[in-house]
């Protein structure tokens, strides 16, 4: 109860001109870290992302990537904050490699979930890949790029990877993946 109250005032204090600054509050995009789980064949990370402007939330997103074989492991993973300035975004990297499972197949899919601010989900999106690699040897890399904010984002690292975006309210995201295999 106490918090539907204080929801209240915050739209009362906010709404009202005297009240509330004639200034419009800063945004700020953040992620947590991302949450990597892996098994002997599969490896998941998950990346939550939400931009702010002063107490309410704009915009969150969720990605979650996972990539499947034998011997999956997560390479790295790197978090670039957003800037200073508008436009706000955060990008995350990811890299995740496996080896071919069983008769050599392997692949990767991601999922994409933006909410709105009152945390109803507006949008998914997703897409993946399905693969056969006849060398037992092969190590398949995923680098998958997820950037989430307000305003324009950062084009894509290379034209050459996989793109794929979307926009909900106040925010958009865009995921960069690229695929490479490692022989020998």
């Amino acid at each position: 109860m106490r918090s539907v109250v204080a929801a209240l005032l915050l739209v009362a204090v906010t709404s009202s001109g005297a009240a509330a600054s004639t200034e419009a509050p800063t945004a700020r995009c953040t992620a947590a870290r991302p949450v990597v789980s892996s098994t002997e064949t599969a490896v998941e990370a998950r990346v939550l992302t939400g931009c702010t402007a002063g107490e309410l939330v704009v915009f969150r997103a969720a990605l979650t990537f996972r990539a499947h074989g034998t011997s999956c492991t997560a390479v790295s993973e790197e978090m670039e904050a957003d800037p200073a300035t508008e436009p706000q975004w955060i990008r995350t990297r990811l890299e995740l490699a496996c080896a071919p499972g069983e008769k050599g197949r392997l692949g990767s899919a991601a999922t994409v979930e933006m909410h709105d601010r009152s945390g109803s989900r507006v949008a998914t999106h997703g897409f993946g890949d399905s693969y056969t690699d006849g060398d037992p040897a092969a190590r398949h890399l995923w680098t998958v790029e997820f950037v989430a904010g307000l305003g324009d984002l950062p084009v894509a690292p290379d034209p050459a990877v996989q793109t794929s975006g979307a926009s909900a309210g106040g925010g958009s995201v865009r995921t960069f993946t690229d695929h490479q295999v490692q022989t020998g």
